[in-house]
């Protein structure tokens, strides 16, 4: 509040300063009076200040600015129009009593008469100012009411996805979950202790890790990039020999340093499993890969799956349909997060082909600004 009203009176002052500037120059180069006309200049400015700022409080006061738009016009316009014919009035008195103005009639009828007439010739330019500044102000005040309403549009909306991908996680852990442990009640069954512990911790990593990271909107690159981690080494020991998976990793980087959405990555590894390793059956490989490149940090997730045209072919077949919502909402998160947080991350999905032009897997790249708040 304090910084709208220094912001205010700024403006106040400088417009003003700029507007009583105008007046000598133009005056100057009419009359050439320059010294008689500078007290006037100076009453100019001094009342021209208060009368703005009394229209500013009846504007206020009378919550005008909140009405309809039509009346909004005919209330700043009477505004304008009682403002102007009272502080031209104010004016012009103060200028005859101290001097400055002079009506030469002695007669009383007329010395009215020579005030009327110097209240009209004087009343259009002081209108046609204050006009200006209610138009400027109401503009001002229109374009900050069009913006706070767009800055609210724009958080119910990032509230709106954050709750869909709220409910789409708890639709999604159960369902890994259930995997999971069935996965480790099957390898105690085998009597392959080892792999059972092994796969029990990893496990709880990653459970602990979705918990500590469930309520936060963003979380550092290392935390995201160590939650696709332990996913990958779960899935890997899930499907045993039904796939692989790498990890290239930029050294150079300051992963703790970038924030980034919460499960942003993790998605697109869990599309790229479902969509086209597991349908592809065997000889399937995921590449996680995190460079640097320029001014920017690429994630890429790269796969050698069945490509995405034939994943759409499966989907009603498989039932996988909730991963793809899962990456459409990802991607909605990620433009969102970029509008509010006026960041430049890009989201690429390119379809790979081989030599015979069929499909070979596809490749995500998230390109995300190091300079991120």
């Amino acid at each position: 509040m304090k910084l709208r009203s220094t912001t205010y009176w700024k403006c106040q002052f400088a417009g003003w300063s700029g507007f009583v500037i105008v007046v000598f120059v133009f005056n100057h180069l009419i009359y050439h009076d320059s010294g008689e006309f500078f007290p006037m200049l100076v009453s100019i400015y001094i009342l021209g200040l208060l009368f703005s700022h009394l229209m500013k409080i009846t504007i206020i006061k009378f919550g005008i600015l909140n009405k309809s738009f039509s009346a909004q016009v005919i209330y700043l316009s009477l505004l304008s129009f009682f403002y102007s014919l009272f502080g031209t009035i104010v004016w012009m008195l103060i200028m005859i009593n101290l001097g400055f103005w002079k009506i030469t009639d002695s007669d009383q009828s007329d010395w009215i008469e020579g005030f009327i007439h110097g209240l009209f010739f004087n009343l259009f330019p002081v209108l046609l100012t204050f006009s200006g500044w209610v138009l400027i102000y109401f503009l001002f005040h229109y374009v900050q009411g069009v913006r706070r309403e767009e800055q609210l549009k724009t958080q119910y909306q990032l509230q709106m996805i954050e709750l869909e991908a709220k409910a789409l996680r708890a639709q999604m852990n159960p369902h890994f979950i259930f995997n999971c442990l069935n996965s480790i009640k099957s390898l105690i069954q085998q009597h392959e202790e080892d792999k059972s512990v092994n796969y029990l911790t990893t496990f709880s990593k990653l459970i602990r890790t979705l918990f500590s990271n469930a309520d936060k909107k963003e979380i550092s690159l290392y935390d995201e990039i160590e939650t696709c981690k332990l996913y990958l080494q779960l899935e890997a020991m899930r499907f045993d020999t039904g796939f692989s998976y790498s990890l290239h990793i930029d050294e150079t980087i300051d992963f703790k340093s970038i924030e980034v959405p919460a499960l942003i990555i993790q998605p697109f590894v869990e599309n790229a499993i479902w969509h086209g390793i597991v349908p592809k059956g065997t000889g399937g490989h995921v590449e996680l890969s995190v460079i640097k490149n320029d001014n920017s940090v690429d994630i890429v997730i790269d796969d050698n799956g069945i490509g995405r045209e034939a994943s759409g072919r499966n989907k009603p077949i498989s039932g996988l349909i909730h991963q793809s919502k899962g990456v459409n909402l990802t991607q909605s998160r990620l433009e969102l997060h970029n509008l509010l947080r006026k960041r430049k991350a890009i989201l690429q999905t390119l379809d790979k082909k081989d030599e015979q032009g069929l499909a070979s897997g596809t490749k995500v790249i998230i390109s995300i600004n190091e300079e991120t708040s």
